[in-house]
């Protein structure tokens, strides 16, 4: 009975129509209800991202279409405010990366989560100052701005600013993203398209 169980996730796991509906519906959702219940707290993290890890082991199409649907989901619960859109270029980042470290195996020790963590957070964070300076002049009305505010007192760069305090947030933001993703690698015994 438990070999038949394998067997039909399985199966339901490689139908195609099937990962679509993970990567444009239900992960979006995940990442867009995990964004939202974290800007009701001061923490400034984004947690808009698992989903989009976990959509990359199934194959980069799946991984950016995930990372494009969260950015609209987010748009269409901000009444198209046109403030997450830009950013979606920092999820398929995050998509790409996954995808890389599931396609060339280096989703197993703790030394690849470090370093899938670290590039993860490194484009992140480059990707989203350049939106976030020269797309809204340094502010986007998040968590983030607090710290985007500390570090341009200290340094006098809002490009700077905006950098340091990504990196510093999405050192953390993105270990739980790499590190669902391992897991979703392991469990699915899967190897990236």
């Amino acid at each position: 009975m438990r070999n038949q169980d394998s067997i039909a996730r399985a199966r339901l796991l490689e139908a195609k129509w099937f990962r679509m509906v993970l990567a444009a519906l239900i992960l979006p959702a995940i990442n867009a209800g995990l964004n939202r219940l974290v800007l009701t707290t001061p923490i400034p993290l984004f947690l808009d991202s698992i989903g989009t890890g976990i959509a990359a082991v199934l194959g980069l199409p799946y991984g950016l279409i995930t990372a494009l649907a969260t950015n609209l989901m987010e748009e269409a619960l901000n009444a198209f405010s046109w403030t997450h859109l830009p950013f979606a270029i920092c999820g398929m980042a995050t998509a790409l990366i996954v995808w890389w470290m599931v396609r060339t195996r280096r989703t197993h020790t703790p030394l690849q989560f470090m370093y899938g963590t670290f590039l993860a957070a490194l484009a992140n964070s480059v990707l989203g100052a350049i939106v976030a300076v020269f797309i809204f002049g340094g502010g986007t009305g998040t968590n983030i701005d607090v710290a985007v505010a500390g570090f341009a007192l200290a340094l006098d760069n809002i490009l700077s600013a905006a950098f340091l305090a990504r990196l510093t947030v999405n050192l953390i933001d993105k270990a739980p993203v790499v590190l669902a993703a391992m897991m979703a690698a392991r469990l699915t015994r899967h190897t990236a398209r």
